[in-house]
C-alpha cells in the first residue's frame, strides 16, 4: 500500500488530545485546581477522549479511502490490532500484578475474555476494562470493527454530515434505552459515534478543499469552543436532561472536526513542531501510562509538596501538570520504543507474509 502524504499536524493533535486528559487527571485525580482563568479545564478538558476518536476517524479514512477493497479489508485489521494490542495487553499484565492479582486472574475468567478480546464495552459491569482508562480502548476498537462499514456510507461529505446526524440519534436512542446517561452509556460505542463521525466530516472536507487557510480555521475553531463552554452555564439547568446533554455533548463533534480540519491544514510551528508530533506519536503510551504515573507521583508525596509551592493555586496547578506530563513523557518513550514500535512491525511484517503468499501461489501455477 502507498504511503499517502504524513499530516504532521494531526499527529500533532494526537499530542494536544493526550495532554488534555493528562490534565485533566491532574485536576481530578491529583487534586489540583486551576486558576480561574483556566477553570474551564476543569469541566472540559476531558474532551480530551472524544477528540482522541475525531482523530481516528479522520487519520483512519485519510488513509485506508479507497483501499479497503479485497486483499486491504483484511490487511486493515491486522494493522489495527497490531497497532493497540500489545502495549493494551501489556497495561492488562501491568495492572494484574499491581492492583489485582494472578489469583484474581485465574477466577475472573469471563472478564479476561472479554478484556482480551476488546469486548468489555459491550458488558455494562465491566465497560472501565481491565487496564487504567481503557474503557476508550474499547470503543476504539469496536468502532475499527465496524470502520469498513461506515466508510462505505460516508463516500461524500454530505452523507458523512448526515452519518453525524444518524450518529446523535444513536447516542440519543442508548440513553433513552438504558433510562439515563449512565456510566456504561457514556462509554458505549453508540454515545461516542458522533466524534468518529465528526472526524470523518473533517477529512472529507479537507478532501474537498485540502488548501484551506489555517489561521482563519484556528479562529473558528477557538470561537466554537469558547461558544460551547460559554453555553454550559446557561444551560446548566437543562443539562440535568439526559436527552439535553446528549446533545450538548454530541456538539462538541464541531469544534473537535474543526481542530482536525484546522491542524490538517499546514498549520503554523507554533501548533506543530518536532515536540508536539513527537508527543503525537507517543500519545498512546502517554494515555495509557499516564493513570500509573500519577499514582506514583501522590504516593512518592511529590504532589504534596507541589502544594505547598510558592506563588498560588494558579501555580501549583501549572508545575504539577508540567511534572506530571514530563514524568509520562519519560515512562511513555520506553514503552513505545520497546513494545509499541516492535508490535506495529510485526503486524507489517504479517500483512507482507500473507499478500505474498497468493502471488507466490500464482507464480508456482504458471511455473
Amino acid at each position: 500500500m502507498v504511503s499517502r502524504e504524513h499530516l504532521g499536524g494531526i499527529e500533532s493533535l494526537r499530542a494536544y488530545a493526550a495532554l488534555l486528559v493528562i490534565v485533566f487527571h491532574v485536576i481530578w485525580l491529583a487534586g489540583f485546581d486551576p486558576p480561574h482563568a483556566l477553570e474551564a479545564l476543569k469541566w472540559h478538558a476531558g474532551r480530551g477522549v472524544p477528540l482522541f476518536f475525531a482523530v481516528s476517524g479522520f487519520s483512519l479514512a485519510y488513509g485506508y479511502d479507497g483501499r479497503l477493497a479485497g486483499g486491504g479489508l483484511r490487511d486493515f485489521y491486522l494493522r489495527r490490532l497490531f497497532r493497540i494490542a500489545p502495549l493494551y495487553y501489556f497495561a492488562c499484565a501491568v495492572e494484574i500484578v499491581r492492583h489485582l492479582s494472578l489469583a484474581w486472574a485465574l477466577t475472573h475468567p469471563g472478564q479476561i475474555l472479554l478484556a482480551g478480546a476488546f469486548l468489555f464495552n459491550l458488558a455494562p459491569a465491566h465497560v472501565e476494562g481491565i487496564a487504567l482508562a481503557s474503557w476508550s480502548i474499547g470503543v476504539e476498537m469496536l468502532f475499527y470493527l465496524i470502520f469498513p462499514f461506515v466508510l462505505a456510507l460516508a463516500r461524500s461529505l454530505t452523507s458523512a454530515v448526515v452519518l453525524v446526524i444518524a450518529s446523535v440519534a444513536a447516542a440519543l436512542a442508548m440513553v433513552a434505552l438504558n433510562g439515563g446517561l449512565s456510566n456504561y452509556v457514556a462509554h458505549s460505542l453508540a454515545f461516542n459515534l458522533p466524534f468518529f463521525a465528526a472526524g470523518i466530516v473533517a477529512y472529507r472536507l479537507y478532501q474537498a478543499r485540502p488548501t484551506l487557510a489555517f489561521r482563519p480555521l484556528l479562529l473558528l475553531t477557538v470561537v466554537s469552543v469558547a461558544g460551547l463552554v460559554w453555553a454550559a452555564g446557561p444551560l446548566a439547568g437543562l443539562l440535568n436532561s439526559p436527552a439535553i446533554n446528549t446533545v450538548y455533548q454530541s456538539l462538541w463533534s464541531i469544534p473537535i472536526a474543526l481542530a482536525c480540519l484546522t491542524l490538517a491544514s499546514r498549520p503554523d510551528e507554533a501548533l506543530s513542531n518536532p515536540a508536539t508530533r513527537w508527543l503525537g506519536k507517543v500519545s498512546f503510551s502517554l494515555y495509557l501510562a499516564h493513570p500509573h504515573v500519577i499514582a506514583t507521583l501522590k504516593s512518592a508525596h511529590v504532589y504534596d509538596a507541589l502544594k505547598a509551592a510558592r506563588g498560588g493555586v494558579g501555580m501549583q496547578f501549572l508545575l504539577a501538570s508540567a511534572v506530571t506530563v514530563a514524568a509520562t513523557a519519560l515512562v511513555a518513550w520506553p514503552l513505545h520504543a520497546w513494545i509499541e514500535v516492535p508490535g506495529q512491525a510485526l503486524g507489517r511484517g504479517l500483512v507482507r507474509r500473507l499478500n505474498r503468499a497468493p502471488a507466490a501461489k500464482a507464480a508456482t501455477a504458471a511455473a
